[in-house]
């Protein structure tokens, strides 16, 4: 969401981005439930009441840092996705993989506040907005990928794209945010390993022609 007051000077425009960072930081440092306003505001150099004359709340603040974050990921994954996602059709989805997993090894505590925030959250503007950008970016995934098209064999090589990375990306989801979960209980294996299956399995349904 946007902000409640939006800036009109630079002076304004600087703080309000210094705010998103300083809130973005805590909550990939410390976690949702101890991103408060006042760690907040001496992250930013700022009053509380400076963040309150910005933002109605603090779930406003928080929103708005949400969609900076996943609207700049958005941005460097158009960027990017293709050359990530060169070579082979099994480099490419071992790449893919590996990201997922690195994204949840370098950010933890903010993409957990992320899962966490949208289910909890009672504005479903913002949900729609953010679960927008999530869309966007799986179909960027989707159309490197594509570039592979002739090593993929399923009848329906963007249906099948789209299931084998939302399989993954779900799977991996899971494995950091569950520690109690199936894959952990039936499977104690190291991320690696995992990894190396998940691969497997992501190519030879985008190579199965059933």
């Amino acid at each position: 969401m946007p902000a409640d007051r939006p800036p009109q000077q630079e002076r304004s425009r600087r703080t309000l981005a210094r705010l998103l960072a300083a809130t973005i930081w805590t909550l990939d440092e410390l976690g949702l439930e101890n991103a408060t306003i006042p760690r907040i505001a001496r992250k930013a150099e700022v009053s509380p009441a400076t963040i309150y004359r910005r933002f109605e709340s603090k779930q406003a603040l928080l929103r708005a840092a949400f969609l900076h974050m996943l609207k700049r990921s958005n941005q460097a994954n158009r960027e990017r996705a293709g050359e990530k996602l060169g070579g082979s059709l099994e480099r490419a989805a071992r790449t893919l993989i590996d990201h997922f997993f690195a994204q949840f090894r370098q950010h933890y505590h903010l993409l957990r506040a992320l899962d966490r925030f949208m289910e909890t959250d009672d504005d479903p503007a913002f949900v729609e907005a953010a679960q927008a950008i999530e869309r966007d970016n799986l179909e960027q995934i989707v159309q490197a990928m594509l570039a592979h098209r002739a090593a993929i064999a399923h009848p329906d090589p963007e249906r099948a794209v789209r299931i084998a990375t939302l399989t993954a990306a779900t799977t991996i989801n899971t494995i950091a945010f569950k520690p109690r979960n199936l894959w952990r209980t039936v499977l104690p294996e190291a991320n690696e390993a995992l990894a190396e299956e998940l691969t497997r399995t992501y190519v030879a349904y985008l190579k199965s022609e059933a």
